[in-house]
């Protein structure tokens, strides 16, 4: 074989992968693509819940009507709602007059109890006694 054909051999192998990287990127960024997509319409249709609770700190303070929104959200989801030690469900569908005893201008403090894997599993509002 000439040194010629052994250089044309290589630069069309050369050609080859680089053209079969390309490929395989382009083929990466359509699926990272896609699942993006796909988790920007989840969160898009969480209506407001609470899900992006994982690496806060310090106090998270809700007014009484967060509260009220979030129980009547939560309702059909696996995460428990509880205000001040009792856990409440209100279908709005179904009860749209079921009311919880909550004081809309009050302030409140949110626990977060999740499982090992971070999925959260109860979200607990205890009220903050207001100091003079």
């Amino acid at each position: 074989m000439t040194r010629n054909t052994q250089h044309m051999m290589l630069f069309c192998t050369a050609v080859v992968l680089f053209v079969t990287a390309c490929l395989y990127g382009q083929w990466n960024i359509r699926i990272l693509n896609e699942a993006l997509n796909d988790r920007v319409k989840t969160n898009a249709a969480m209506e407001g819940r609470v899900h992006t609770t994982l690496l806060t700190g310090g106090f998270v303070g809700y007014t009484g009507a967060e509260v009220l929104h979030t129980v009547r959200q939560m309702t059909g989801t696996g995460v428990h709602v509880e205000l001040d030690g009792h856990e409440y469900v209100i279908d709005p569908l179904e009860h749209r007059s079921a009311m919880i005893p909550v004081e809309l201008d009050g302030n409140y403090r949110a626990e977060y109890n999740r499982s090992a894997s971070g999925e959260l599993l109860k979200l607990s509002f205890r009220k903050e006694v207001q100091r003079p």
